[in-house]
């Protein structure tokens, strides 16, 4: 299932095995897209592909590294194989772009294309903000490395902080790219706000229970967007 992201989208997460049946029972979904995180849901993977496949939101599947916040402890090899046995359901697939910096990974954005999805490569930084010339390397990277959406989660805490990561919205859409930003923290709130309308594609939110600092409800952000 394919989705337009080149206007503002909203991301719901699906990162419980509760998650699944609240899915099921919902009478209308409070998001655009809906991202299942593999690592957090290994206890139900099959019931995360059945989902998947049933919902009416184009599914993005995540399966995070350890080192940028995912679940399980899990290595390359066996992200690899989630990615690998999950992804014909997805419309878009997120990786990390040390991820795909790995010789492990030197084929997955082929891959990821063959299977007609779109690649989201992504860095996180949840201790900081890691400064403006960092986060345009990994945005570069990321592109450099067959990614069709570049992603950046950072912590804002500042407004400086916050004009920087527009600033770098704002350039990358200017050159025609897709990109997706948002902070953590303090300004996380608002940074989510503030960067959809710069132009950040991909705009993430929880769907039941928060899993990231800053975060909105899927359905309270998708109501904010459409207001300004």
């Amino acid at each position: 299932m394919s989705i337009d992201i080149s206007s503002p989208r909203v991301v719901a997460t699906v990162t419980r095995p509760e998650d699944l049946p609240f899915l099921d029972a919902a009478v209308e979904l409070p998001c655009d897209l809906l991202e299942y995180r593999l690592d957090n849901l290994l206890a139900c993977t099959d019931e995360a592909m059945a989902s998947m496949t049933r919902q009416s939101a184009p599914a993005l599947l995540t399966v995070r590294s350890p080192a940028e916040g995912g679940a399980g402890n899990l290595s390359l090899e066996e992200r690899l194989a989630l990615y690998r046995n999950h992804w014909a359901a997805a419309a878009l697939v997120d990786t990390e772009v040390a991820s795909l910096e790995s010789p492990a990974f030197s084929d997955f954005a082929t891959e990821v294309h063959d299977a007609r999805a779109l690649l989201v490569a992504s860095y996180h930084d949840f201790s900081g903000f890691p400064g403006r010339d960092l986060l345009a390397d990994k945005l570069a990277a990321a592109y450099s490395l067959g990614a069709d959406v570049a992603k950046v989660a950072v912590v804002v805490t500042s407004m400086t902080e916050l004009f920087t990561l527009v600033e770098l919205v704002e350039y990358h859409r200017g050159k025609g790219r897709l990109i997706s930003a948002m902070g953590m923290g303090s300004l996380g709130k608002l940074s989510r706000l503030v960067l959809a309308k710069a132009g950040s594609c991909l705009n993430y939110g929880y769907l039941q229970t928060p899993n990231a600092p800053g975060q909105w409800s899927a359905a309270g952000l998708q109501s904010l967007i459409r207001e300004i």
